[in-house]
């Protein structure tokens, strides 16, 4: 009776030795931290020097939240490419014949990479965003522009901005489960979080969906405590709608990542 469990646990602590020990895996991190957190900073900055300059549009276009948190939509990338690594790195060194011969139940072995993989993202996104956010508040804090996070969807803007990079991470896991070659799968995860926005846009003298199902516009609802105006504001989903785009993306790649991971290596 405790063979099968005892048999997954070891799985999934397979799978969490070959994350955590891979070189990889702390070069992507360190990537998104430095672009994530150094270009939030220095928006705030420029923000808090400047501010008693800034005319009255850009004032009211400010957002204490999402501006601290807005070099992540740079950071995503390498995040997204972490996803990709822990997935596409053992069909690239044909190490994937080795786990498969320890492991041979391949839905279980793709189960638990992605539990792996996917707790492991969410707890650094978090940790990321939370931190990038109160360095912001600190820089504001200068001019009084900061806010808490008991203030009015401010605890849910940083939170679902650490959310939304995990769901990048784990579209990257999936895009390397389905293509199995590193360089394609960035390639795919590059095109999908930057190139479909300009797509849309060409788009919109038919329809606004497109531009509504765009992980970008997504995140411009989620991390900001407030919806964003003038002519931008068409191209943005209704927050609603915004957790159906993060609920989709996660159900289509990691669901095409399970079909073909049970197929041959």
């Amino acid at each position: 009776m405790t063979t099968a469990p005892t048999g997954y646990r070891a799985t999934l602590r397979s799978e969490w030795i070959k994350l955590r020990t891979v070189r990889s895996t702390y070069a992507t991190l360190a990537v998104a931290v430095i672009i994530g957190v150094g270009v939030g900073l220095l928006d705030v900055s420029s923000i808090a020097g400047h501010w008693d300059t800034m005319n009255a549009t850009d004032k009211a276009a400010f957002d204490p939240v999402g501006d601290s948190l807005s070099g992540f939509q740079f950071g995503e990338l390498a995040l997204g490419a972490l996803g990709v690594l822990a997935v596409s790195t053992e069909y690239a060194t044909g190490m994937i014949r080795t786990t498969l011969a320890a492991t041979p139940r391949r839905g279980a072995l793709y189960a638990a990479k992605v539990l792996t993989a996917g707790l492991f993202a969410l707890a650094v996104s978090q940790v990321f965003v939370f931190g990038a956010f109160f360095i912001g508040q600190a820089v504001l804090s200068g001019k009084h522009l900061d806010v808490g996070l008991a203030e009015p969807n401010v605890l849910r803007a940083v939170s679902m901005a650490g959310f939304y990079l995990a769901v990048v991470t784990m579209v990257g896991f999936g895009l390397g489960a389905i293509i199995r070659h590193t360089a394609g799968a960035m390639a795919a995860m590059f095109a999908l979080v930057f190139l479909t926005y300009p797509a849309a846009r060409a788009l919109e003298g038919f329809s606004y969906l497109p531009d509504h199902l765009v992980l970008p516009n997504a995140v411009d609802v989620l991390a900001t405590t407030h919806a964003p105006t003038g002519p931008h504001a068409a191209r943005v989903p209704s927050l609603g709608f915004a957790y159906f785009d993060l609920a989709l993306y996660l159900v289509v790649f990691l669901g095409l990542g399970a079909w073909r991971a049970t197929r041959d290596a």
